[in-house]
């Protein structure tokens, strides 16, 4: 009984934790990003790729993140070398950067730079 009871409680904190929207300055375990088609995700870290985890169902690991940024525009990037490299998904020169701008399931613009496992996030 007690060990149904302890995983009821985990379940619950998981479902608060996947509603609550960052925090300006705190470091989270994964962020809310909105996909180039407006799917909901969260992307955490496994090593130097991305965990995608959809809204609902299943999630995977990538080595890229394809997100819209502050303006609408659909990029991709990737973890290389302690860096993300950003390049336009409708093609055009990427670039490399500590950071990366997404927009959360709301349509907030957030800054992100990755900090050990985790993600510390910035409002626009």
């Amino acid at each position: 009984m007690r060990a149904q009871i302890l995983a009821a409680a985990a379940i619950l904190a998981l479902a608060a934790q996947a509603q609550a929207q960052p925090q300006p300055g705190q470091t989270v375990a994964a962020i809310p990003y909105t996909t180039c088609d407006g799917s909901r995700w969260r992307a955490s870290w496994q090593g130097d790729n991305f965990f995608h985890q959809p809204e609902q169902g299943a999630g995977h690991a990538d080595d890229q993140i394809d997100y819209r940024t502050w303006g609408g525009e659909c990029w991709s990037a990737k973890w290389i070398g302690g860096r993300f490299f950003h390049s336009p998904k409708g093609g055009g020169a990427g670039h490399p950067d500590t950071i990366l701008n997404f927009t959360d399931w709301d349509g907030v613009a957030w800054t992100t730079e990755r900090v050990g496992g985790g993600w510390r996030v910035t409002r626009r």
